[in-house]
């Protein structure tokens, strides 16, 4: 693979919505379909161990603690591959492939984080066999990613090589808990938007630059399904960049600058260089809460010679209820109606799953927040419009969105003051 994540165009258009996930996008298993792999042949303690039962009537949820501890879960990735391939050929289990192909990309994903993080603090010399796994993986979550959203008779996951997993289970940092964003329904909605209302309206956006962690799996979908939605090539890159989890890394130089160098190894700094000189750059983070993030990825773009124009999935509409100080019109310029699913619920419900209680996590009142999202989105609409802070070009933008996303099924975000009654 090049050192940049330039898109490979897949087969077939994206088909229809992955298999529709809860409020995190783990997806339940109907039992009926574990009875139909394990007579196919599938391994019980594997399955036993992936997919914990959530009820008394032996359905199960596509993931468990495994999925939120990647470095002790990678070995059993080749198990996992054979278990897709065993039930691709043999028995159709479409709830069941959709958590089989989550976790490979998941662990893929979280492998690939966990090199990029080491590369970027600790250069590459000669002979160093990182920067080649590291391109492994990123196909290796690519392709699975992409299985969930085109229609394939068979997905053959790239490999983890025997050398690959002994240098990753060797690594002591970098391995992060969960992504932001890994929900696939969401991503998959997120995509169309952006095709239909962001980059076909503007084509001179050529590339797009995703923050780490949250946004890698949205990136890995960008790179492989924006190129098939819009008909042309979209270069994704990535940086490393964060200031509410990541508040270690010394991102800021001098003069407000951002040290480009803290962000990603080098072929991948020399590649997003490149590509942003004299461009327009779409950046589009997993959520926005304060904006420094945003602000600090336009920063590095117009560093680079180009210009960014800013999106987040998620924005903290929350946020404008405790202070009337807070406003991020500055920094998404294509803000999110979606309201922000806020750390402090992620961190309870992957908590149940570490716990292996997973009819706790089944039964937690987050699951059943009031209203719809569109019901949510229209709130934060009539919110954005009584700041008098938006520009027109913001509140149209806002408009295009409510409008798409009647055809989402996203399940709706638990309003703060149930969260902390629950908690």
């Amino acid at each position: 693979m090049t050192t940049t994540l330039v898109p490979g165009r897949p087969a077939t258009r994206p088909g229809p919505a992955p298999v529709p996930g809860d409020l995190l996008g783990t997806v339940r298993i109907p039992a009926a379909e574990l009875h139909a792999a394990a007579r196919a042949g599938a391994h019980k303690p594997l399955l036993d161990r992936f997919f914990p039962p959530c009820d008394a009537h032996g359905n199960r949820l596509g993931r468990s603690a495994a999925y939120y501890q990647p470095r002790a879960a990678l070995p059993a990735a080749a198990a996992l591959a054979d278990t897709l391939g065993l039930l691709d050929r043999n028995v159709p289990t479409p709830h069941l492939r959709h958590a089989l192909l989550d976790n490979l990309h998941n662990l893929a994903a979280a492998s690939a984080y966990a090199l990029w993080h080491d590369l970027t603090d600790r250069p590459a010399g000669p002979g160093d066999p990182r920067p080649a796994a590291l391109d492994r993986l990123l196909d290796a979550a690519t392709t699975t990613v992409t299985a969930l959203h085109i229609p394939q008779p068979h997905t053959q996951p790239v490999a983890v090589t025997p050398a690959d997993l002994e240098l990753l289970t060797g690594l002591k940092s970098g391995w992060r808990s969960f992504r932001e964003l890994d929900n696939h329904t969401k991503i998959m909605n997120e995509l169309r938007f952006l095709a239909e209302h962001v980059l076909l309206p503007r084509p001179g956006i050529t590339g797009m630059l995703a923050p780490l962690y949250g946004s890698l799996s949205l990136a890995l979908s960008a790179r492989a399904l924006l190129p098939v939605l819009v008909d042309r090539p979209i270069q994704v890159h990535l940086v490393r960049l964060g200031f509410h989890d990541q508040s270690a890394v010394p991102y800021l130089g001098a003069g407000g600058t951002i040290r480009h160098d803290a962000t990603a190894p080098a072929p991948h700094r020399e590649a997003l260089a490149a590509a942003a000189s004299g461009a327009t750059v779409l950046v589009v983070d997993d959520n926005v809460g304060y904006g420094s993030t945003l602000r600090a990825a336009r920063t590095l773009i117009e560093q680079l010679g180009g210009q960014a124009i800013t999106r987040s999935v998620e924005s903290a509409w929350t946020l404008y209820h405790r202070s009337g100080l807070h406003d991020i019109a500055d920094a998404a310029d294509l803000p999110s109606l979606r309201p922000n699913l806020h750390h402090s619920i992620q961190k309870r419900l992957t908590g149940h799953l570490l716990r292996g209680d997973a009819r706790g996590y089944a039964r937690d009142p987050a699951h059943h927040a009031y209203g719809t999202l569109h019901q949510q989105m229209r709130d934060s609409f009539d919110l954005a419009l009584s700041t008098g802070t938006w520009s027109s070009g913001q509140l149209a933008a806002m408009r295009a969105e409510l409008g798409h996303a009647t055809a989402w099924a996203e399940p709706p975000v638990p309003r703060p003051v149930t969260l902390t009654a629950a908690a």
